[in-house]
């Protein structure tokens, strides 16, 4: 199942799925690919554990916002736009582009919640906050 859903996006965008398009279910599956290779590139590497991330291991509802504004960004927009100066899909795109990368860092410093052990529950230390400019000694 992928981070979000078309419900997410209405909630954002209410008339998302009557501009032409009935699904983007195949967008949400691609933006959930796009997160997961994104954690691997900026926090994996960070969280100090052995082997391979199991996208499995994520909690999936911490990504659902950020998942919406991802599949609204890239993959949504785009089909509807005409790319002619005024554009209403034109300034949704810029303006949702900037809310995923803000969600995607608030959770990186958050904390990204990873079931290390997969016991099923999350615990502070498998929840630790990346901080990107910070000396961690």
């Amino acid at each position: 199942m992928a981070f979000s859903e078309d419900k997410d996006l209405q909630e954002l965008v209410p008339d998302i799925l009557q501009l032409g398009i009935n699904t983007f279910a195949d967008e949400h599956t691609r933006a959930q690919s796009d997160i997961v290779r994104e954690l691997r590139i900026q926090w994996w590497d960070r969280k100090g554990i052995k082997g391979e991330m199991n996208a499995a291991y994520l909690t999936d509802s911490q990504f659902t916002r950020c998942a919406a504004y991802l599949v609204l960004w890239r993959y949504a927009l785009p089909q509807l736009t005409n790319w002619v100066d005024g554009d209403r899909f034109q300034s949704m795109i810029t303006f949702y582009k900037s809310r995923y990368g803000e969600e995607l860092e608030a959770i990186l410093r958050d904390g990204v919640r990873y079931d290390a052990d997969n016991n099923s529950t999350i615990t502070e230390k498998e929840k630790q906050a990346h901080h990107s400019g910070r000396l961690t000694r």
